[in-house]
């Protein structure tokens, strides 16, 4: 059984709330998670942003950074990465089968049930840097926070992004229930930051930190920034914290990107109070290095006439940015907007903020039994009084987008990560030996 054969038989155990499996599997493994220090980030949208610029920084400082974040996009060795280097093939099957030994005991020996495909994939993240000997792992929160599997590491620093509705089948209906359970990650005496802004959720905060007897650092408080450009090319911005003031470019796109390295600067200024030697150099290095698929990224291929925007926005704040990106920061003629989104999302809220701004929809579905079905996206995207092509696989709707479109349009495929990951499956080809 190949490793991906194997991580696809975990599927069937779904999301199961809960420590008990992961910390019995590093139990039995020698508690590796405990061999290096972390920083742990969560928070509804942002996290990803925030892990690519910490990591970008602490590497530019020197440090060997690990960095495990998810979903993948086209290849489950994407989320395990130190320097920016993924695991190989070889070393990625002999730790899944290490952990798949695990995985078989707490299911034989505890009363807990079968481990998850994401705690299985995290297990394997901590012996890897373990063994690796990292200088330090930044970690990606996969949902929620208090009961997720990374949440059994004791993180140097906790970052809260910000806190919007998504999974509120899981998390809660509201803001507030969401953010108590994204708190979770949160640890006494250690520092928690955040670049949350609605009043009554930071009050939450604010209790937070004053029970755990954590320091609370603010972004828009003790991390602010001053604006001086955006646009395709980047953002150019100055940012000023207790320790300093630093001028940097950022090459992630789009403004909603300044709290989210504000959030980074954060903890790796605390990192510096702690004596880590981040220069300033590495602050600026970092914040211009730091990239990340997926997010209003641009891609240029010889079958298509025009730019396609890729970005995973896959609930009403994420397409709430990728429209403010689509009006202000891209030049173009006609949108042809392609669309997939999953059946557990706010899928009208999601269309509601991107299909007006659309010449011409092409709904999808992504590769996931989570999918919504084409022919229900379809029938919401019409309401709208657009254009609507129904394409059964990704690849089709971009033959479709590319046949329609002009040099000076913009094809954006876009609702979900999982379909932005189908497109860059169809779009861009694996770098040779991967395969």
């Amino acid at each position: 059984m190949t490793a991906e054969s194997y991580l696809k038989t975990l599927q069937r155990f779904g999301i199961k709330p809960g420590l008990e499996r992961i910390r019995a599997m590093m139990a039995w493994a020698g508690e590796p998670h405990l061999q290096f220090p972390s920083v742990l980030i969560g928070g509804t949208n942002g996290k990803g942003s925030v892990a690519a610029f910490l990591a970008a920084i602490l590497q530019a400082a020197g440090y060997r950074v690990g960095i495990y974040t998810s979903p993948h996009l086209v290849d489950y060795r994407e989320r395990f990465r130190i320097n920016e280097t993924p695991i190989t093939p070889d070393r990625f099957a002999q730790l899944l089968e290490w952990a798949k030994g695990l995985a078989e005991r707490v299911e034989r020996e505890t009363p807990h049930g079968a481990p998850t495909e994401f705690e299985v994939l995290t297990a394997v993240a901590f012996r890897y840097f373990a063994d690796e000997r990292v200088d330090i792992a930044v970690v990606e929160v996969g949902l929620g926070g208090r009961w997720d599997a990374t949440n059994v590491l004791e993180p140097r620093i906790s970052v809260v992004t910000m806190v919007a509705l998504d999974h509120t089948d899981r998390l809660g209906p509201d803001h507030f229930t969401i953010a108590r359970d994204k708190l979770g990650i949160a640890r006494p005496y250690r520092p928690l930051v955040t670049a949350e802004h609605k009043w009554g959720v930071l009050r939450l905060f604010e209790e937070t930190a004053l029970h755990l007897k954590a320091r609370w650092v603010r972004v828009g408080n003790e991390v602010i920034w001053q604006l001086h450009r955006a646009d395709a090319d980047g953002t150019d911005a100055t940012f000023t914290t207790w320790r300093g003031r630093y001028r940097v470019h950022l090459n992630l796109l789009g403004t909603h990107q300044l709290p989210n390295f504000g959030c980074a600067l954060a903890a790796a200024e605390l990192l510096r109070d702690e004596g880590w030697a981040i220069s300033a150099d590495a602050i600026a290095a970092g914040a211009q290095r730091a990239h990340l698929q997926g997010r209003l990224q641009l891609v240029c291929v010889p079958s298509a006439p025009c730019p396609i925007l890729l970005d995973g926005a896959h609930n009403p704040s994420g397409a709430t940015i990728l429209g403010r990106a689509l009006r202000t920061l891209f030049r173009y003629r006609r949108l042809h907007l392609v669309l997939g989104i999953l059946a557990d999302k706010d899928v009208d809220g999601v269309i509601a903020k991107l299909v007006p701004l659309a010449d011409e929809v092409f709904a999808t579905q992504p590769h996931t039994a989570r999918a919504l079905p084409v022919d229900g996206l379809a029938e919401k995207c019409a309401l709208f009084g657009k254009r609507v092509r129904r394409c059964a696989h990704v690849a089709d709707a971009l033959h479709a987008a590319a046949k329609e479109a002009q040099p000076d349009d913009l094809i954006c495929v876009t609702g979900s990560l999982y379909l932005v990951g189908d497109a860059l499956a169809v779009l861009t080809p694996p770098p040779s030996g991967d395969h």
